[in-house]
């Protein structure tokens, strides 16, 4: 499309069907078979595509590669402009080009047809904005808008954008039909999602509409940082912005611009020079004042020529966009100074807090400074001179500074800057004069028209260039203390006299590339010659710097001998490679496939490095993080292609070992072996919730009147005989839960110790019930305990395994819940009583295997320890009247217990001895180890990483709980969500050595 606008003489057409065109061979032909069923009871039949169709992945790539590589590639010699304008003119099947007059242009048709139909290509619906272009066309191949000698000024359709022929202009589609027509009328508040539509709708990809376009990419921000959902209405402020920028959009909907860049068709071009006055017009119509007056010229040779073509481009940011735009300013021969506009950018201030507003200004000139090197690369067009304007002094400031001591984010854009622009190039130019502020500012009140200022450009541009804005920027002396230092690379001794960048200071292969290409830019910059960033030649040239550097460390003796014509040493390494000498110096295998054919000769003679060399490791580490850090043999064949490694496989696994993105991708967790039951769960012959378990479920909801309500379990375990007590409460706050446990000890007993979750970490609970967690007084629950003489005990955070003995049973009371209850809401009488009923059946549940023999006992349940027997049925046996003294009465309820918890502990307490996981020892954490937080709700990639800081064994000396120190603080975690980066496993596992193998295997 930038090239459609080059010339005066413009030209469009299509291939009819191209992927129709385009048969595919026999053989390939089941790649595309579809099954077709005919009419009732005809059988299912084969059928096979035999030509390219639509929706294929590989269709467009296959009809690019057979019209452009197979096809047009086959009359370079014989027609190059043809051939070179099918490979960069035309998208797909759309043929769209201008020339600079009819002649060249009806040559083009005809050579562009010829070639196509050589190929099987029909070329039609040709058009032109020059009628004797198109008379050697047959009719049948005219766009229905055309005829010969005669020219409709119907639209045309090119990528995206209307093309009038006879008035030769550009046009928007802006679908505005397309919009319901109770938003385009404003009767209904449009949501997220449609405000999103109508956005998108918008193909503006040159940024002719930027100052429009930029007002909808703002209120879809603005509808992210107020949390709209997608489907909910946008707010009134919101929504009044809308109306506004609907309007404009209506305005612009019969917007016509040029299509050539030089067409002399706006008033503001018969003029040359522009008065004082016309700057205080152009300043009134902007808000503005007048142009500042004291300031030095700008620094271009004010001599220069001016009939030239020249780039400007005029850079803005403020708090809500940065932008930048792009013109044409072209001294024609009669004396008229042409502007006319290219293209803009622009982007949305990012919502980071830190985002300053001279930030966002050195975001804007980067922005300019892409625009003109995309501007400079895809036009035929090239400028001989480019001006880049901001009105931004801090800006200039930073450009013009040699000495660069900025922080990280202005330092690499200004690097960029430096790399795509010279300093010389950039100027000053006042607010009021910068046409980029009519993205920035967001103005209201902005009518885009074929006159305006932002299509013919600013009117200073029209003068000669002692008129333009002068430099309000003086130079800035700088003092020695702030230069930078320069650092001596490296160190000039007999064994190494290149003078290359210490590999082991850099991390990455590619950045120590670039360092090197940059030293010999600076080198070349030194010799005076014409280099001004760094090329691909200098890159390849640093490559073979930096091998040379590190072979003459690994194999000084051998390359001294190679350089002598002196056989190598029986014991040399390289004995078996037959080593040699390149042109550049570089030590080369010699190998015997030499006579292979179409093989290049990296591939045939590669070059020697040593896999210990930190060059080599660099090097194996950058095809490491290219092979997405995945198996280890597709980073050997990779290798292989370009260098011989000694040592080959050892070296990759070792790099791939020490690899931080690898480590943490396979990081997991060490637990050491399971630990011993704690004493609180084999305590026996006690009454029991002696020692229980505390934790809670829900909500649960009930019916009270025509309200819904929520209520909470409360669930109480007994961690020797494994029995429930259930309680209910209406709420998670500090009174209700101390509540809850009164009334369970009035009923089975205050308990000498408490154990219970950590309450910021409840696993398996719902998220309402984590929040109300949260907010609970843990503090005062614990101290009325303590008041009791109850020992409170928290496990720490994140390890739902320490409680499974509770854990466990809440399951078992949720799924007998949802047995009962049915997913409906009750009544609080009756939840309660299915609580009891929940609460008896869970406690009904045997501890032991259950036997068929019909002579065993009856298997041991809680309930025997609470009621006396398995449930709530009369105690079996034969009863007389001595049993009704009380003496005997209670001496039979001891003895009943003394058997039960007999059996408990010949029964029961066996099962518990085998561990069910974590069998096998493992290395234990220690202070200091890097380890990562296992976090299962989220990727791995945001796990947090930490220093181990503190450690805490069990009885057994066995670490189960550690501190971790994190960007975020401490934090207490068990080492079942705790692994290990780097600690003395992984230490030991660097410092093993690499005696796998020796050799390239």
């Amino acid at each position: 499309m930038s090239r459609f606008r080059e010339y005066p003489v413009a030209v469009v057409g299509d291939i009819k069907d191209m992927f129709l065109c385009i048969k595919i061979r026999d053989e390939d032909q089941h790649a595309l078979r579809f099954l077709w069923k005919g009419r009732d009871g005809q059988p299912v039949q084969k059928y096979a595509m035999t030509s390219l169709i639509f929706g294929a992945n590989c269709s467009p790539f296959v009809a690019q590669y057979i019209n452009q590589s197979k096809n047009a590639s086959r009359f370079r010699d014989k027609m190059p402009t043809a051939v070179h304008a099918i490979n960069t003119s035309q998208y797909m099947d759309d043929y769209i080009d201008s020339l600079q007059d009819p002649g060249s242009a009806k040559k083009m048709v005809q050579e562009v047809s010829y070639i196509h139909q050589q190929g099987g290509f029909h070329m039609r619906n040709w058009m032109s904005n020059a009628p004797e272009v198109l008379e050697d066309v047959p009719k049948e191949d005219l766009s229905g808008n055309a005829e010969k000698n005669m020219v409709s000024n119907s639209p045309e359709r090119t990528l995206g954008l209307l093309w009038y022929p006879v008035s030769d202009e550009l046009a928007f589609d802006l679908s505005l039909k397309r919009i319901p027509a109770d938003i385009l009328n404003f009767t209904r508040i449009p949501t997220k999602r449609e405000v999103l539509r109508i956005v998108m709708s918008i193909f503006d990809i040159h940024g002719y509409l930027g100052p429009v376009t930029i007002k909808g990419k703002i209120l879809i921000q603005q509808t992210w940082k107020l949390n709209i959902k997608w489907d909910d209405e946008i707010n009134d402020d919101l929504f009044c912005y809308f109306r506004e920028w609907m309007e404009q959009l209506k305005k612009i909907d019969n917007l016509r611009i040029p299509r050539w860049y030089f067409a002399t068709s706006n008033r503001l071009e018969q003029n040359t020079a522009t008065t004082a006055s016309d700057y205080e017009s152009l300043a009134a119509s902007t808000n503005a004042t007048t142009i500042p007056q004291d300031a030095s010229p700008i620094t271009e040779d004010m001599s220069a020529s001016e009939t030239g073509l020249e780039l400007h481009v005029f850079c803005d940011a403020s708090p809500h966009a940065y932008a930048a735009v792009a013109y044409w300013r072209k001294r024609c021969d009669d004396g008229k100074v042409v502007v006319s506009f290219i293209s803009s950018k622009s982007r949305v201030t990012p919502p980071s807090k830190s985002t300053t507003i001279p930030r966002l200004e050195l975001q804007g000139a980067l922005l300019g400074c892409r625009l003109a090197d995309g501007i400079k690369k895809e036009h035929r067009l090239q400028p001989t001179a480019t001006f880049y304007w901001t009105d931004s002094t801090t800006v200039l400031h930073w450009i013009r500074n040699e000495s660069r001591s900025y922080k990280t984010f202005i330092a690499n854009r200004l690097g960029e800057i430096d790399e795509l622009s010279k300093i010389s190039e950039w100027n000053y130019v006042s607010s009021e004069l910068n046409v980029a502020d009519l993205i920035t500012k967001n103005i209201a009140d902005c009518e885009l028209s074929r006159d305006c200022v932002w299509f013919t450009g600013p009117l200073f541009l029209r003068d000669e260039r002692a008129l333009w804005p002068r430099d309000p920027v003086k130079e800035v002396k700088i003092s020695d203390d702030i230069l930078e230092k320069v650092n001596l690379l490296h160190e000039m001794n007999k064994e190494n006299h290149l003078p290359v960048p210490d590999p082991q200071r850099f991390s990455s292969w590619l950045r120590l590339l670039r360092a090197t290409a940059t030293v010999l830019l600076f080198i070349e910059k030194c010799k005076k010659n014409k280099l001004t960033i760094v090329t691909d030649e200098l890159m390849q040239k640093a490559e073979k710097l930096l091998i040379r550097h590190a072979q003459e460390q690994s194999f000084q003796e051998e390359i001294n001998l190679l350089k002598q014509d002196k056989p190598l040493r029986a014991d040399s390494r390289l004995r078996s490679l037959t080593p040699y000498l390149d042109n550049d110096g570089l030590l080369r295998v010699g190998g015997r496939i030499d006579a292979a054919k179409a093989v290049s000769d990296e591939v045939k003679n590669p070059a020697i490095l040593d896999g210990r060399h930190e060059t080599a490791r660099l090097i194996v580490k950058h095809y490491h993080v290219r092979a997405a850090h995945s198996c280890n043999e597709l980073v050997v064949n990779e290798l292989r292609q370009k260098y011989w490694l000694l040592r080959l496989r050892p070296t990759v696994r070792t790099v791939a070992s020490q690899c931080n993105v690898c480590r943490i991708r396979k990081a997991m967790p060490n637990p050491p072996r399971l630990g011993d039951l704690p004493e609180a769960r084999l305590t026996h012959h006690q009454r029991p919730f002696t020692i229980c378990g505390l934790d809670l479920f829900g909500p649960i909801e009930i019916t009270a009147g025509r309200q819904k309500l929520q209520r909470y379990g409360v669930l109480f375990t007994c961690l020797s005989v494994r029995a429930v007590h259930i309680e209910l409460v209406a709420s998670l706050t500090a009174d209700a839960l101390i509540m809850a446990l009164r009334r369970m000890a009035a009923r089975r007993g205050w308990p000498k110790s408490i154990y219970s979750d950590n309450g910021t970490n409840m696993r398996g609970a719902d998220s309402e019930l984590v929040k109300a967690f949260r907010e609970l007084d843990q503090d005062a629950v614990a101290m009325q305990a303590v008041n009791k003489g109850v020992d409170w005990h928290f496990i720490p955070p994140v390890s739902p395994h320490m409680g499974g003995a509770w854990e466990r049973l809440i399951r078992s009371v949720k799924t007998a819940l949802k047995a009962v209850l049915k997913e409906r809401s009750p009544k609080e009488e009756v939840l309660t009583t299915l609580m009891a009923e929940v609460e008896n059946m869970v406690n009904s549940r045997p501890l032991t295997h259950v036997s068929v023999d019909p002579h065993s006992q009856e298997a041991l349940t809680p309930n025997h320890f609470l009621i006396g027997s398995p449930s709530n049925l009369p105690l079996p046996g034969v009863f007389n009247d001595g049993d009704l003294y009380l003496r005997k009465q209670w001496r039979t309820a001891q003895r009943l217990a003394d058997l039960f918890w007999n059996r408990w502990v010949k029964e029961v307490l066996p099962t518990l001895i085998p561990r069910q996981k974590w069998h096998r020892e493992s290395v234990p954490i220690q202070v200091g180890d890097v380890v990562v937080v296992v976090d299962p709700a989220s990727p791995r990639n945001h796990w947090r990483k930490g220093v181990i800081e503190n450690v805490y064994p069990g009885k057994d000396g066995r670490v189960r709980v550690v501190d971790v120190r994190t960007s975020s603080g401490v934090m207490k975690r068990p080492v079942t969500r705790v692994a290990v980066l780097l600690g003395n496993e992984c230490r030991k596992a660097d410092t093993r050595g690499e005696d796998v193998n020796d050799g390239h295997q």
